[in-house]
């Protein structure tokens, strides 16, 4: 008798919990048209990268060709790799089990910058993506066949349910002791003291915070002491407590939510990474180095409500054509006050404000020397690389062309 996956749905389902337990990588069950069976997923693919069963569907039919002990290594052309294994009930192929989306090496900002100019992608989605490319699991060509090799022996029919043997330790006999760790009210007042003032400087984007992250490893040694005998799972605690005070921190400094959530969901995927205790502290001081630097390229803090309405949508719609009719008409606020207000709190009128931030993301691609100044005026905003180089010399009183020497020679 002929099977299919869903007849052993539930078999499957506590397979992809399994490798999604253990890997902390996405795992999927796919039948043989294409079509997500089961899955467990901690990374969702954003909307505007593509449509994920497009891969499958090419994954499943490289499988099909190929005998059952064989598992593919897919990179589809946004860099997303994915490794998967045929299911098989003899001849007959059932589908496939695949994990990913994972990369095989940490994105660098050309490697990024690239995808996204080679993709068309729109530079309003930089941050989302990056942010979502940093999160993904990197893996090596050993951990790559060992993965392989694990899902070929899992892809099978055949359930087999686990059992644990409880084996009871010997109990040594009562020693009466008691230690009490007591901390003192000084030390206390002093480490929330400490606290609130590093949260203070991340909310102000002061990279003077970096110096006093290394307080944190007294609060660090608290958390181990309260969890004795798992040292990693109390870094693991004070980080995401950690990460949890700079999400109100940043809240506090004008960051908008959207920022706010990339970063912190991405430190939250990072943290259940962390493996040993050498990583905590480098984790740390990244931690705090882009929660200031998001400060202080999206902070709103010391704008009115209509001006920071308006920056907002900006900074979210910048590879868009803007006008400050279309903002005004967007925030509900009418175009002479906007105008007014604009100008009075950052020293531009809208038009040079959003000149000013298609010029500052400009410079990142211009000092990579890999595009053409035609192919850097379309990416960010402008639909005329004439209009953009006059822009460009009137922000910089540089051409683009000279900015290019001037970053080569620095």
């Amino acid at each position: 008798m002929k099977h299919t996956l869903e007849d052993f749905r539930e078999h499957f389902q506590k397979i992809g919990s399994v490798i999604h337990t253990l890997t902390k990588m996405d795992v999927r069950i796919v039948t043989p048209d294409g079509v997500v069976l089961v899955q467990h997923v901690s990374h969702e693919v954003p909307a505007v990268l593509h449509i994920i069963h497009e891969d499958f569907s090419v994954i499943n039919r490289s499988l099909e060709e190929h005998s059952s002990n064989r598992f593919i290594h897919y990179v589809d052309s946004y860099n997303l790799g994915y490794i998967a294994a045929g299911i098989w009930e003899g001849q007959e192929f059932c589908g496939s089990i695949v994990i990913g989306p994972l990369l095989s090496s940490i994105p660098s900002e050309d490697s990024m910058s690239s995808l996204m100019a080679s993709n068309q992608l729109p530079i309003g989605q930089q941050t989302p993506l990056r942010t979502f490319y940093e999160s993904l699991p990197v893996i090596s060509g050993v951990e790559k066949d060992a993965l392989g090799d694990l899902l070929i022996r899992l892809s099978n029919f055949e359930p087999v349910q686990a059992y644990e043997i409880a084996l009871q330790p010997k109990v040594p006999p009562p020693v009466d002791r008691t230690e009490i760790h007591v901390e003192s009210n000084n030390f206390i007042e002093e480490r929330y003291e400490g606290e609130k003032m590093l949260m203070d400087l991340i909310s102000k984007g002061d990279k003077k915070a970096v110096r006093m992250v290394h307080k944190e490893q007294e609060t660090l040694q608290l958390f181990m002491n309260r969890f004795p005998g798992q040292p990693i799972r109390a870094v693991k605690n004070s980080l995401l407590v950690f990460n949890t005070l700079c999400r109100f921190a940043t809240e506090k400094g004008g960051l908008h939510p959207v920022f706010i959530h990339h970063i912190s969901e991405k430190y939250s995927i990072l943290i259940e990474r962390v493996s040993s205790l050498q990583q905590w502290n480098s984790l740390l001081v990244q931690m705090v180095t882009e929660y200031c630097e998001m400060i202080q390229t999206y902070s709103t803090r010391s704008y009115s409500s209509i001006v920071k309405k308006a920056v907002d949508y900006i900074q979210f719609y910048l590879d868009h054509p803007l006008t400050l009719e279309e903002i005004a008409e967007t925030i509900q606020v009418n175009p002479t006050l906007l105008s007014r207000k604009f100008k009075e709190e950052t020293n531009m009128n809208v038009i040079e404000y959003i000149h000013y931030l298609r010029v500052e993301n400009a410079k990142f691609y211009l000092s990579r020397g890999k595009y053409s100044i035609t192919e850097i005026a379309f990416m960010v905003g402008f639909n005329d690389a004439n209009y953009f180089s006059r822009v460009f010399k009137k922000v910089t009183s540089l051409t683009p062309s000279q900015y290019i020497k001037a970053a080569k020679k620095a």
